[in-house]
């Protein structure tokens, strides 16, 4: 199976030339403000699942499905903040280390908005609201799951 960058989805290691010309740098995005994107991505990773209390291994391994799908999908299609919760929420049931969708969203929104803010209180997503039904919205785990 290959996706829209023409990479094959059974592929787990990638070239220096596929790396450097990935499917974001041929949508305008440079490479610095793609490995800004990464970084960015990891860290919102490492500290959800420190946040989550998830061993090193699970935050790894998210980390790891995060590289792998922004090798074959761009940033300007899919949020990073977005992919990096489905990446943590996958890793966690595949570690088995499940934690519920609500938890992975609400210290998502936390780490974000005081980041972002610090001042500002933190409020967790309610989930009857719309706010968090846009968050929960499974458009990522379709596109994340067949590359794995």
């Amino acid at each position: 199976m290959t996706t829209q960058s023409g990479l094959s989805t059974d592929r787990w290691y990638f070239t220096k030339d596929e790396i450097v010309g990935s499917v974001s740098s041929t949508k305008g995005i440079s490479t610095s403000k793609e490995t800004s994107y990464r970084q960015q991505s990891a860290l919102l990773i490492q500290e959800m699942g420190q946040k989550l209390k998830v061993n090193q291994l699970c935050i790894n391994t998210a980390i790891v499905y995060m590289h792998r799908f922004f090798m074959c999908h761009p940033f300007t299609v899919f949020h990073r903040h977005k992919i990096a919760k489905a990446c943590l929420f996958l890793s966690a049931k595949v570690e088995e280390q499940p934690r519920k969708l609500q938890h992975v969203i609400n210290t998502a929104h936390y780490i974000i908005n005081t980041t972002t803010n610090p001042n500002r209180p933190h409020h967790p997503l309610d989930p009857h609201k719309e706010d968090y039904k846009k968050e929960k919205s499974t458009d990522c785990d379709s596109a994340l799951i067949p590359l794995l």
